[in-house]
């Protein structure tokens, strides 16, 4: 124990003795996962400590410090992300359990599953052993965060839920339907929803602007969404954005949809599954059809985030969301479509 540590501890007895005990009220933090929406509602929102805890840590870590008291938790988040900067999907390991835990507690046992070491971007990194020092040292601070950061954060995910509880909850039922016949896939059995729902976790802060974890091939899957700096139709779209990729994944099997044709067309024109020109292919579509999807059903003024980042930083984006547009607007089939955008992704 420190000096300061030892010192405060003799103050804290003396004034015990030196006069009767007073109840000191506990700070009501709420229930550590909250659904923000109703359960029955097709895309459902829902708020967790441990999720924010860890993506605050991801944020603190890209900027550079965090406060005194998260010193472990940070130093072995910043430690991960030193030996999984060289594959972005490395992190699904890690996030994919985020969508599910209540207590940063539970992430030790599962963590502890994890491969002893993974292969990431040609070299062996220590995967379960330092996830294992974030779990604990999560667990470590996760009552400091609620009382902390966590209530900042809280205020802002409330915020962004009563926004999208406005903007997108009406109007839920019409933009799955659309989304079923614009991506060649099925969400309903018999008219209600698919036994696997999508929810989306609000945090506070994490990496901009969102994030999306799945396991190998759509058994398992979670999306989290950042809310601070976003509000209105932009927060729509992202929420949007995150919900297509969970829909992708439930459907990665079904070789008839939009997404998988897409692929389909990319390969046989020689970019396999491990080509990044895929993944900004489908990235881009999914943009483009969020995007439409807030203007069709939410504000026809909307525009769209890629057009201010994404768009400007791929250069057959343009071309992609002009063959997109021409399959939502136009009804084009989607075989055409997915080889139009196989052309201008492959085009010199």
């Amino acid at each position: 124990m420190s000096a300061r540590a030892i010192v405060f501890a003799c103050v804290a007895a003396t004034a015990a003795c030196a006069s009767p005990k007073t109840p000191v009220a506990e700070i009501d933090v709420g229930p550590p996962v909250v659904m923000l929406t109703p359960e029955d509602a097709p895309i459902a929102l829902r708020r967790s400590v441990v999720a924010d805890l860890y993506f605050w840590l991801r944020t603190k870590v890209l900027e550079g410090e965090a406060p005194p008291a998260f010193a472990e938790a940070y130093a072995a988040m910043h430690d991960l992300r030193s030996d999984l900067a060289a594959d972005p999907t490395a992190w699904e390991d890690l996030e994919v359990p985020l969508g599910a835990v209540s207590s940063a507690a539970e992430l030790v046992a599962i963590y502890g599953e994890l491969p002893e070491k993974k292969d990431v971007g040609g070299r062996p990194v220590s995967l379960r052993k330092d996830a294992l020092r974030l779990a604990r040292a999560m667990a470590g601070v996760e009552a400091a965060f609620r009382r902390g950061p966590h209530r900042e954060h809280e205020a802002e995910i409330a915020r962004a839920a009563r926004d999208l509880s406005q903007r997108l909850l009406p109007h839920e039922a019409r933009i799955l339907r659309a989304i079923e016949s614009d991506m060649a896939i099925s969400l309903l059995v018999d008219g209600e929803r698919a036994s696997r729902p999508i929810v989306v976790t609000l945090v506070g802060d994490a990496p901009y602007p969102g994030i999306f974890a799945a396991d190998a091939r759509g058994r398992v899957m979670a999306s989290f969404v950042r809310v601070k700096g976003l509000d209105g139709n932009a927060l729509v779209e992202t929420v949007l954005h995150e919900s297509l990729h969970a829909m992708d994944e439930m459907t990665v099997r079904e070789s008839s949809t939009a997404m998988n044709m897409l692929r389909a067309a990319l390969e046989r024109r020689g970019l396999g599954e491990g080509d990044s020109n895929v993944e900004m292919a489908v990235n881009t579509v999914t943009f483009a059809e969020a995007a439409s999807l807030v203007k069709r059903f939410v504000d026809p003024a909307h525009r769209p985030l890629g057009e201010s980042g994404f768009y400007t930083l791929y250069p057959p984006a343009p071309a992609i969301v002009e063959a997109w547009s021409r399959r939502v607007d136009d009804g084009e089939a989607l075989d055409h479509t997915a080889d139009a955008i196989a052309a201008a992704v492959t085009s010199p």
